[in-house]
């Protein structure tokens, strides 16, 4: 689903060497062949080969093997080798190794989050939110993708998310049916999520047409309460949790009766810890 253009490839070699590697051809490593391979120090869910292989390539290198992203893999595994001219895998080296392990430590910790959410309820879902880093949308979606979870929106301009501030200005939870009743009247074919922080405005929610009520940081005890009594005023509405949802309570919340998990948490993961292993190949 995501994609990178060619120029963002290229990018990625330019960044680290925009006039060459002056180290590489001083050393006078282009008449020789080499091989490079990158490990797993640690169990590890992949992600980012697709591209560090398309980068590979981009300077003539042969790519051996590789792990597509989704893959999970355990300490000492192999997951890619290339084979080619010596200059070029040095410059391609930190470039491929960086991405790789940026992407899969997101995607290892997504794999954490959706394994938790799984055992309270093994049809919840885990969402990634978009408080990703600036400028790094497509590198965050498609590694949390790769570790289980689907991105819950991509942008402002492919989901109705109502929120407590848009409703200041439509005349609050009070005149919340007539503000859903209104949208989709204009959008029908896509579903209503609004936010809502405590009982009665999750009451609220629940009495409108919405499809979604996106309960926001409320702790677990009366989340289950609420849940329950939302369910009870309208058996069809969606649950969804959202604010401080990380491993350590999603199989909570999910057994609480949350249909989706919405986080950021998976993107504060630390690096995946590989280990990036250069010899001659004469």
């Amino acid at each position: 689903m995501i994609r990178f253009t060619e120029n963002e490839i290229e990018q990625l070699i330019l960044d680290d060497a925009p006039l060459g590697d002056l180290t590489t051809y001083l050393l006078g490593l282009g008449s020789q062949k080499g091989k490079l391979e990158i490990l797993a120090r640690e169990d590890l869910m992949v992600s980012g080969t697709e591209e560090a292989v398309r980068l590979f390539k981009k300077l003539e290198l042969t790519v051996d093997k590789y792990l597509k992203s989704g893959t999970y893999c355990q300490s000492g595994d192999s997951i890619l080798a290339v084979t080619g001219d010596a200059a070029a895998i040095h410059s391609a080296w930190r470039a491929a190794g960086t991405m790789i392990e940026f992407s899969s430590g997101i995607a290892t910790r997504t794999h954490k989050l959706v394994t938790a959410a799984r055992k309270g309820n093994s049809s919840t879902t885990v969402a990634g939110s978009r408080k990703h880093a600036p400028f790094l949308k497509k590198i965050a979606l498609k590694s949390l993708m790769a570790g289980g979870a689907v991105p819950h929106r991509t942008g402002l301009s492919d989901t109705i998310l109502i929120f407590k501030e848009h409703l200041l200005f439509t005349g609050g939870y009070e005149k919340l049916s007539d503000t859903v009743n209104a949208v989709r009247q204009q959008q029908k074919e896509r579903i209503i999520v609004v936010e809502a922080h405590s009982q009665s405005e999750i009451m609220a929610v629940a009495r409108s047409t919405a499809d979604f009520v996106q309960i926001d940081k409320m702790p677990l005890p009366e989340f289950t309460s609420c849940v329950k009594q939302c369910l009870q005023l309208n058996p069809h509405i969606g649950i969804i949790a959202a604010g401080g949802i990380n491993a350590d309570n999603a199989t909570a919340y999910a057994k609480a009766g949350a249909h989706v998990l919405v986080t950021s948490w998976m993107y504060a993961a630390p690096p995946a810890d590989i280990k990036v292993k250069i010899t001659p190949n004469n």
